[in-house]
């Protein structure tokens, strides 16, 4: 017992160290899971809220429809409205014509109802629409539209539902406002590991040391068990980008880990102290100071060592292409039915086999569904889109050869514009030396507009993705030279190269 416990003791403190300096070398990047974590918990921990009925009451009938209570938006708008009004000769004669419009009735973005009307005579009242709104079967509106013979509709109630809202619980409350500390707690764990890891080497105070290492693995092993029960964080950032593992490979993880710790911890006797209490206390505390710094220049520059698909010496485009004659996705029709309220799937095969119908089967839904999935590239989804979104100008960028400069902007409104005097020389190097620059961002146009006119940026910007943004450098903005299509050289925003500097990279 004796000789398992120290060998796992050794073998969990080591690990817990090289997790925690795996996480330290990119706080940035385990923030942007705990974030995801603190999002993911709070969604699902939300209060379900009721649902507003509208009923429409038309000369076809009634109609009622359920529409969920937006928590984050409980401003509904009820609008009526009609197309202009054309006219339809009957003969020869023009004055003998009939006009034609379309009534629509709108609650927010769904259309609710519609009807084609038609006219001779004006002054008179073709449609007579009630809708009564109501949460809990309690009315709480009523609203009538009169279409009118060659009258434009555009009426439009704002219905605010605010009061009817259900109130969220103290912890969703509290997840969602330690999203904007996401880094310092990510910070304060990278560290806290390091320490356990190194203070269960040596011994230093063993039943607090194990406590917490107990209680830090029941967290941990709750957050992989949720991940991989619920996919919600496909990849929990356990040792940051140097080692993915699935959901279930973490969580098969911390069950040893957690084993090989109550192990320990039935062992405690034998985890004797390697140096006196206050040698220890200040080794700890050296280490402490060390991994805070490590952590903190980390992320404050550029990780020490970059594990990201974006770094120096990759070839991008490589990356980013499927080989010729690779597997692609596979697909199935696959058709879905109810029955006593519960859906089931059918093949082609087997609807043609069995009578349904017959057996009291509704259609509900065509569906394509992946029985084989397909080669997916190391990078697939790096995208350059236009400001529609519409078009994606990728090939333009691995097309233009020789140098050129990837300018990564994930969200300009929360950019740090403290070095944009730099950035603008560099772009001007840039000019003149014919290196064409990419600028990347993930904001709207109008939010990119502003920024260009504010700090004086004449170039048009294209449009990405934010998660891939952020994965491609760990800065806002970054500055990626390539060569060709290879990573050349990287800058964060806090060290950019002066322009002597950036133009000798460009004879290299």
């Amino acid at each position: 017992m004796k000789y398992l416990v120290n060998v796992l003791r050794v073998l969990v403190g080591l690990l817990f160290i090289f997790s925690g300096l795996i996480k330290a070398n990119d706080p940035t990047g385990f923030s942007i899971k705990l974030d995801e974590y603190f999002s993911v918990f709070s969604a699902d921990l939300e209060a379900t809220q009721d649902s507003v009925t509208i009923s429409i009451t038309t000369p076809d009938g009634i109609n009622s429809i359920k529409k969920a209570i937006q928590s984050s938006n409980p401003i509904a708008e009820l609008s009526a409205e009609n197309t202009p009004w054309k006219a339809v000769s009957l003969g020869e004669n023009l004055n003998d014509s009939v006009y034609f419009s379309d009534a629509f009735i709108y609650w927010g973005s769904q259309e609710l109802y519609t009807s084609s009307l038609n006219a001779e005579d004006s002054n008179t009242t073709l449609l007579k629409i009630t809708v009564n709104y109501a949460v809990n079967d309690h009315a709480i509106g009523e609203q009538h539209f009169i279409f009118n013979a060659f009258e434009s509709k555009a009426q439009k109630t704002t219905i605010d539902l605010s009061d009817h809202l259900i109130s969220n619980s103290w912890l969703v409350n509290l997840l969602q406002s330690l999203r904007p500390y996401a880094v310092s707690i990510g910070i304060l764990l990278c560290v806290f590991e390091i320490i356990l890891g190194l203070s269960l080497l040596i011994g230093w105070a063993p039943k607090l040391t194990i406590t917490m290492l107990v209680l830090l693995m029941t967290f941990f092993t709750f957050l992989t068990w949720y991940s991989a029960i619920y996919n919600k964080v496909t990849d929990c950032g356990c040792f940051g980008d140097a080692i993915k593992l699935t959901p279930w490979q973490s969580f098969n993880k911390d069950i040893i880990l957690s084993i090989a710790i109550i192990i320990i911890l039935l062992g405690l006797k034998h985890v004797k102290a390697i140096f006196s209490k206050p040698f220890a206390a200040r080794l700890l505390t050296v280490f402490t100071l060390l991994s805070f710094g490590f952590a903190a220049y980390c992320y404050h520059y550029l990780p020490v060592k970059n594990f990201l698909k974006f770094k120096v010496g990759n070839d991008i485009e490589k990356m980013v292409t499927i080989p010729e004659g690779a597997p692609t996705d596979i697909y199935t029709n696959v058709f879905s039915y109810s029955k006593d309220g519960k859906t089931k799937e059918f093949t082609i095969e087997e609807i043609g086999n069995r009578d349904l119908k017959a057996e009291g089967y509704v259609f509900v839904d065509r569906i394509d569904k992946l029985i084989s999935k397909g080669y997916e590239p190391e990078i697939y989804d790096f995208k350059m889109m236009d400001e529609g979104r519409t078009n994606d100008y990728i090939d333009v960028f691995f097309a233009d050869s020789g140098f050129k400069l990837l300018l990564v902007l994930s969200e300009v409104e929360s950019a740090n514009t403290k070095n944009m005097e730099e950035l603008r020389e560099i772009l001007r190097a840039c000019k003149k030396n014919k290196v064409k620059v990419y600028p990347l961002t993930a904001s709207s146009q109008e939010d990119v507009d502003i920024f260009r006119h504010e700090h004086q940026l004449d170039m048009p910007f294209y449009y990405g993705d934010k998660t891939n943004l952020k994965s491609i450098i760990r800065s806002n903005p970054g500055l990626l030279l390539f060569k060709d299509n290879i990573v050349h050289n990287i800058w964060p925003s806090t060290r950019l190269p002066n322009v002597k500097r950036f133009i000798k990279q460009l004879n290299k």
